[in-house]
C-alpha cells in the first residue's frame, strides 16, 4: 500500500485545464525546510536549490539539493556535569521528483509530486570503553555517516506572483528514518521556497 499511493498520485494529473503559464519552461530557486522524524526532538532543518523543466502545462521534473542548517543535539551526565555532546544533522540531501499540476485558479496550482529522496546525516557522541569484566572505564568519541533513500512523495501548492516568479509550499514523506538495526521512524517534511521560470 505504502508504494502504490506515489504511484496513484500520479495519475491524478488533470485532463483538461485553462493554465496560463508558458508551456516548456526551465526554473531554478531556493527552498527552506523543516522536518520532524517520529522521535521525540529530532527536527532537522534544511536549506538549498531546486531546478526543473516544466515539459507541459501539467507535468515538471525537477531535482533538489539540499544541507543541513540545525538538526538534534543532546549531553551525556547531568547539565551541571556534562561529559559530552551527542547531535545529529543532515550533511546532505537529494531529490528528482516528478511534479503533477493541477491549475486551481489562473495563478494558484495544487501539486502532488513523487521520486527518489537520499538523505546523508552525521552522527557525534560518546561510546564507553569497557575492562574484561564490564565495568566502564572511559569514553571515546565517535563520529559516523549513515543515510537512508527510497520513494518520497508528498502533495503542495504553488503561486504565480507574475509572469516569472513563483512561490510555493509543500509537504511530503520522507523514507523513513533508521538510526539503529530494528529502528524505524516516519520521517516528513515541510518545504516553502521561490522559483523562477526562464
Amino acid at each position: 500500500m505504502k508504494r502504490l499511493l506515489p504511484l496513484t498520485l500520479l495519475f491524478l494529473a488533470p485532463t483538461y485545464a485553462c493554465y496560463t503559464s508558458a508551456e516548456d519552461s526551465w526554473y531554478a530557486g531556493a527552498l527552506y525546510n523543516m522536518q520532524e522524524v517520529s522521535i521525540r526532538g529530532r527536527d532537522f532543518n534544511t536549506a538549498g536549490v531546486v531546478a526543473g523543466y516544466q515539459y507541459s502545462q501539467y507535468f515538471s521534473l525537477e531535482t533538489r539539493l539540499l544541507t543541513g542548517t540545525s538538526g538534534y543535539s543532546s549531553f551525556y551526565g547531568t547539565r551541571e556535569e556534562p561529559r559530552g555532546n551527542y547531535t545529529e544533522d543532515i550533511d546532505k540531501q537529494a531529490s528528482l521528483l516528478l511534479k503533477a499540476s493541477y491549475p486551481v485558479f489562473s495563478s494558484l496550482n495544487l501539486y502532488v509530486l513523487t521520486g527518489y529522496t537520499y538523505s546523508d546525516y552525521e552522527i557525534s557522541g560518546l561510546g564507553q570503553t569497557n575492562d574484561s569484566e564490564g565495568n566502564i572505564t572511559g569514553d571515546f568519541p565517535f563520529n559516523i555517516t549513515r543515510s537512508e533513500s527510497g520513494i518520497s512523495y508528498g502533495v503542495g501548492l504553488d503561486y504565480q506572483l507574475n509572469e516569472n516568479f513563483r512561490v510555493f509550499i509543500d509537504y511530503q514523506a520522507l523514507p523513513d528514518f533508521e538510526p539503529g538495526s530494528n529502528v524505524s521512524n516516519s520521517w516528513k517534511s515541510t518545504t516553502i521556497g521561490v522559483s523562477y521560470l526562464f
